[in-house]
């Protein structure tokens, strides 16, 4: 059985790891787990990236294969790649701060660098953008949490899809990120409590489909379990 860490943003994430993604991947015969990247593991948010760097590195040198999921919005900008990442269009922001994260992990190990066991994922452009991929089930949430019906909700977040084009482009500014446009329409809703259950309604079969960048980490998890992690 492979056994995969996963070194994650914060407490959203590493739900959706433990509710999700473990239930999926333990039926290919896969373990993962998250935890908080930084020394005290209590708080998230991205850290500075040698605090990361060296979570990475320790898990890596103790035989185990490694994973991400930090979002590529509000990430420092001392992550390899992240600070010249948006001379990129978005659908390659990810992929360049990944191949960058590698690379330095790659220098900083050396030889006892096994790329198999390393599966970098940065999330385009934030968590909440997973849940755009079906907005009736984000609707039917916010609209407990709302005086309005689900279709109202429904008809303003097919809007911002239409207007950005794809849920993982919907962009990276401070207004403009995805949380704080459901949180604009809902401002009830809170990251931690709700985002796991939208995604959990909307299911990973359709995450990955309508997620591209999303699907494609998630195929390269699946595939640990031949021992082999593919390499980018």
């Amino acid at each position: 059985m492979s056994e995969i860490v996963a070194i994650v943003e914060g407490q959203t994430e590493q739900t959706f790891v433990r509710d999700q993604l473990a239930a999926h991947l333990g039926g290919r015969g896969i373990t993962i787990w998250a935890v908080l990247s930084g020394k005290t593991r209590k708080r998230g948010g991205a850290k500075p990236w040698e605090s990361t760097r060296n979570d990475i590195i320790r898990t890596l040198k103790e035989g185990r294969f490694c994973t991400t999921m930090f979002d590529f919005y509000a990430m420092p900008k001392d992550w390899p790649g992240r600070e010249d990442a948006g001379q990129h269009s978005w659908e390659y922001r990810g992929d360049h701060v990944e191949q960058e994260i590698r690379q330095d992990i790659e220098n900083a190990m050396g030889d006892a660098f096994n790329p198999t066991q390393f599966i970098p994922y940065v999330q385009v452009h934030e968590f909440e953008a997973l849940l755009f991929c079906e907005t009736s089930k984000l609707a039917e949430v916010a609209a407990t949490l709302s005086d309005r019906p689900a279709s109202y909700f429904q008809d303003k977040l097919e809007q911002i899809i239409e207007e950005q084009g794809d849920a993982e482009a919907i962009n990276d500014s401070f207004e403009a990120c995805p949380s704080r446009r459901i949180k604009k329409l809902v401002p009830g809703y809170r990251k931690r409590l709700h985002g796991p259950i939208v995604a959990g309604r909307i299911g990973l079969d359709k995450l990955r489909v309508v997620c591209r960048h999303f699907g494609a980490w998630v195929e390269k998890l699946e595939r640990t379990a031949s021992g082999d992690a593919p390499q980018d």
